[in-house]
């Protein structure tokens, strides 16, 4: 066979093996997210939706000081439950890939777990931990170390970040194991031997050898957490407003299809600038060297 029939056979086996997923990502994720910003240059009267193209909806919203503030409220959110995520999920990612040789598969498993049920599952088995008279609370009323319920511990800032930590720190502790399994240990035991103590060998070779599995892991929660819906609502209480349920609410008892789809673009927005601007922070720094290619 001559090599230019084998290259277009691989031409072809590799347009039957991305193919698919690209005509999949089309039809369900382009063509939607189409349709939606169509949607956001339209205006509404009354139930009916006026399709005369304008771009007032946009100048509504980046006017409106609730807004602006709610969207800022759901960047800071996936940013500090991420950073959160990887405070805590580099030391257990470390365990499994470098301590564990076992039951690495089972570990793994048993973090996978709680995936395997649903969303009102997890948080109504939160809201019966942290409730005025819920599991933490009894507890600490019996050992006499409170002498009445905490109320702060459900429906408060407080309960969403735990809640959300706990419902996506496996999102940040797959990249760093993987990455983590991926380095070589004769690094760490060079530097060991070198003098550095654990600290400056966690800051000066596990960091910037795992960078890429971090930068995965913090983006991946990141997005998860600022679109999240139902814990906010069902967990913080008063505090629970979200740019995700004034979108809802738009869609919903409003009837304001034009508005919410402007907001809901100008979301996705910023959060496709952030996630450009951490990546191509990590791709110029040295971190990412070996995504570059070393020079």
């Amino acid at each position: 066979m001559s090599l230019k029939r084998i290259d277009m056979a691989r031409r072809l086996s590799l347009l039957a093996l991305i193919g698919p997923n690209v005509v999949f990502i089309a039809l369900f994720c382009a063509v939607p997210l189409g349709v939606l910003f169509s949607y956001s240059f339209f205006q509404v009267d009354f139930v009916a939706i006026i399709r005369d193209p304008t771009w007032d909806n946009y100048v509504r919203v980046l006017q409106n000081g609730t807004y602006m503030g709610l969207i800022l409220k759901a960047l800071l959110y996936g940013i500090g439950i991420a950073a959160i995520c990887a405070t805590i999920a580099y030391p257990l990612a470390f365990f499994i890939a470098k301590r564990v040789r076992v039951y690495k598969a089972a570990l793994l498993t048993l973090l996978l777990i709680p995936l395997y049920t649903g969303d009102l599952i997890r948080i109504f088995a939160w809201r019966v931990v942290l409730g005025a008279e819920g599991v933490l609370n009894s507890f600490l009323l019996w050992l006499g170390i409170i002498k009445e319920p905490i109320w702060v511990l459900l429906f408060s800032p407080f309960a969403t970040t735990v809640v959300l930590t706990y419902n996506y720190i496996p999102f940040m502790v797959l990249p760093l194991w993987a990455a983590l399994e991926a380095m070589d240990d004769s690094y760490l035991e060079a530097a060991m031997d070198l003098g550095c103590r654990q600290l400056s060998v966690f800051f000066k070779v596990v960091l910037p050898l795992t960078g890429a599995g971090l930068v995965a892991g913090f983006l991946m929660v990141f997005v998860l957490v600022v679109g999240d819906y139902l814990t906010p609502q069902l967990i913080g209480g008063s505090s629970g407003v979200t740019v995700t349920s004034a979108i809802h609410d738009m869609f919903g008892a409003a009837f304001d299809w034009p508005t919410g789809s402007a907001l809901a673009w100008l979301l996705l927005t910023a959060m496709a600038l952030f996630i450009t601007a951490v990546t191509w922070l990590f791709y110029k720094s040295p971190w990412g060297r070996g995504i570059r290619g070393a020079k």
